[in-house]
């Protein structure tokens, strides 16, 4: 969303990268038409249900193509099993949307059921990980 582009734009990409990066709006997961390698979905899960987040990593691979790679950010599971603000973040996603705050495992699982494999994965900070997820190998 255009809200979502201007906080990565103004508060989290380093002005070094900004000239290398174009930042797209759009409301779904399809890739855009465009010769880009890889495609940068963040946080789009949280609010779906395990099948509709199924659907959509699905569809954006499909758009993809095979050569191309999809980077997914995702909110996990808080380390901190004390800590009330993440745990009120869970019940609030899972009672307005029926998805919660997944674990890794979790967010593997609906990148396997996509037709997806995870190629890496790193931690990003304040319970966020980078999946690097490409098609299936040969």
């Amino acid at each position: 969303m255009p809200s979502a582009l201007r906080v990565l734009r103004e508060e989290v990409l380093d002005t070094d990268v900004l000239p290398r990066v174009d930042l797209l709006p759009s409301t779904g997961g399809c890739a855009p038409a465009d010769d880009s390698d890889v495609l940068l979905m963040c946080r789009q899960l949280a609010w779906l249900p395990d099948e509709d987040a199924v659907h959509l990593l699905k569809e954006t691979a499909d758009a993809l193509g095979p050569d191309r790679t999809l980077l997914l950010v995702e909110q996990v599971t808080a380390a901190d099993p004390d800590d009330v603000d993440a745990v009120l973040h869970h019940l609030r996603l899972k009672c307005a949307f029926g998805s919660g705050v997944r674990d890794q495992e979790q967010v593997a699982e609906l990148v396997s059921r996509a037709g997806l494999r995870v190629a890496a994965r790193t931690d990003i900070g304040w319970d966020h990980r980078l999946w690097a997820l490409a098609a299936p190998a040969a």
